[in-house]
């Protein structure tokens, strides 16, 4: 019963000439849109020395070391504006680069310098600041060679078409949700769920071919902007574009699962379209899919509500990954993404079971 379920939803959906489109010309104009018009913003090509920040590390014991980085620092402070601070440690200094708190982190040893700068976004101001460090430092007598960290530099281009390539991707997955949550409410409006229900099939067992089948119409928005982004925009989605895929598949599962709730639940059509998409909206604006990430993190209170987002966690781990770093981040954004469906069915099934009002024809609405 299942199967035949499944295969039915399965042929009205991907037979609709309207979700076709929706689904196929989606991510490509949002890739598009996004990543041609706000190519400056990712680069950082805004304010370019403004409120500037170069860190640095002592890890020496050499007087003389010292001087010379300091020398350095006060003719980069006169040229640029830019002011050199002292960092807790290479670690803290590296997240503040990594957030674009700071320019860059030098870490000053008895061999030299290490100068990291940001693998995700450094902006134009970094980069000036960093090749007129290089220049100064060679310029002193007895200076001591520069090593900019060589993680950075072996990282993929990082400009708005690859960053929009998988923020925008994200965004559209969420509308996903919207067809889902259509075709749920359709269901109750013809009155097919209480047929179902009175069958052997059962609602349970619908509900979870409208996930599966908005799970493949995501899977599907994954494949056309892969195949977009690689032959239009030239992004190479790199060694770890396998994880890439699963963490975007769990984030159209949570919109699926969410759209099939909404349209089980809301008492008109009207309300069901506004409640997804004022959701996505919402979780896309918050999420960095519309702004960039790292102008939300240095704004006073979006760099907090931005935590209330699941898309916020998707893109930080999706940039992560396309860089090449499989850190704690994805695992975070797998635990929330995972989190909040199992919470959004549970409170879902729960409530239905209790009241006894779970997804009942229009006609009881």
């Amino acid at each position: 019963m299942f199967l035949i379920l499944l295969k039915k939803e399965l042929k009205v959906f991907f037979t609709s000439k309207s979700n076709l489109v929706f689904m196929v010309l989606l991510p490509i104009l949002m890739i598009s849109i996004f990543g041609i018009a706000l190519d400056d913003y990712v680069q950082g090509d805004y304010g370019t020395f403004e409120n500037g920040r170069l860190l640095y590390i002592a890890e020496t014991s050499s007087a003389q070391r010292l001087v010379e980085y300091n020398r350095i620092a006060d003719k980069i402070t006169a040229a640029t504006g830019v002011v050199s601070e002292q960092a807790e440690n290479a670690e803290n200094a590296k997240r503040e680069v990594e957030s674009s708190h700071a320019f860059g982190a030098v870490t000053i040893t008895d061999s030299g310098y290490e100068y990291y700068r940001s693998p995700f976004n450094e902006p134009e101001g970094g980069k000036l600041v960093r090749s007129l460090f290089v220049q100064l430092s060679g310029a002193v007598e007895n200076a001591a060679p520069v090593s900019v960290q060589r993680v950075t530099l072996e990282m993929p281009p990082f400009n708005s078409k690859a960053y929009y390539t998988f923020a925008a991707l994200s965004f559209s997955l969420l509308f996903m949700g919207l067809l889902v949550a259509h075709s749920v409410y359709d269901e109750r409006e013809w009155g097919t769920l209480i047929r179902v229900r009175l069958s052997h099939a059962g609602t349970g067992m619908m509900f979870a071919c409208k996930i599966i089948t908005g799970l493949l119409c995501g899977a599907v928005q994954i494949a056309v902007a892969f195949l977009f982004s690689t032959t239009v925009f030239g992004v190479q989605w790199g060694d770890l574009a396998y994880m890439l895929i699963l963490l975007l598949l769990l984030l159209a599962a949570l919109s699926s699962v969410f759209g099939a709730v909404i349209g089980s639940v809301a008492a008109n059509k009207s309300m069901c379209q506004s409640a997804v998409l004022m959701t996505a909206m919402l979780c896309g604006y918050l999420g960095g899919s519309i702004t960039p990430l790292y102008l939300l993190e240095n704004q006073p209170v979006l760099n907090v509500l931005v935590n209330i987002s699941p898309l916020y966690w998707t893109n930080r781990a999706l940039t992560a990954l396309y860089n090449g770093i499989l850190d704690e981040k994805t695992a975070y954004s797998a635990a929330v993404l995972a989190g909040l469906i199992a919470v959004i069915l549970a409170v879902y099934f729960l409530t239905a079971g209790r009241s006894g009002k779970s997804m009942k024809g229009a006609g009881a609405v």
